[in-house]
């Protein structure tokens, strides 16, 4: 069940992600608002249950992206498993915490999409490396929108009867 309402979370996300991008920004920034998802199934979810949730995350990235199919769910998965590993280290209380961790996985799955893409494109299609400034920018702008998505995720979580996480609050 959960696989599924994150999903559709991470659709309703990236459509809202677009709009947002489309008449405020004009495309001269980004954000990676499914990242937030990521950390926030890593920090509440099971391990296979959220290894599955994310998988439809990424797949859904990859869909919404129109890039290299795979690519984005494959980075999705390994992005959930590195966070799990960090919360195990670090104490992930509160927003500020929760903001610099949903930055992190920001900027890990769009540079690993850029250095990825960069192995298995051909050379006419690699993506340049001038895309690394814009992806920092993507990530800090997600961190701040962070603690706004982890609002409204508890609040999702209540009305499913599911306890708040303390790692993540």
């Amino acid at each position: 069940m959960k696989a599924l309402l994150h999903a559709a979370l991470a659709l309703v996300l990236a459509g809202l992600q677009a709009a947002l991008l489309r008449h405020l920004g004009g495309g001269a920034f980004t954000l990676c608002l499914p990242a937030v998802l990521l950390v926030h199934l890593a920090l509440t979810a099971e391990l296979v249950e959220g290894a599955v949730a994310a998988a439809a995350v990424g797949y859904l990235m990859d869909v919404v992206g129109g890039g290299t199919r795979g690519l984005l769910t494959s980075l999705a998965v390994a992005t959930y498993l590195a966070v799990r590993v960090i919360r195990i280290g670090f104490e992930v209380r509160g927003p500020a915490r929760f903001a610099a961790l949903s930055g992190l996985a920001a900027f890990g799955v769009s540079s690993g999409g850029v250095v990825l893409g960069r192995v298995v494109a051909p050379p006419e299609l690699q993506p340049p490396w001038a895309l690394l400034p814009r992806v920092l920018l993507a990530a800090l702008l997600t961190a701040l929108v962070a603690p706004l998505l982890l609002w409204g995720l508890r609040r999702i979580d209540a009305l499913f009867g599911e306890r708040p996480s303390e790692l993540a609050g």
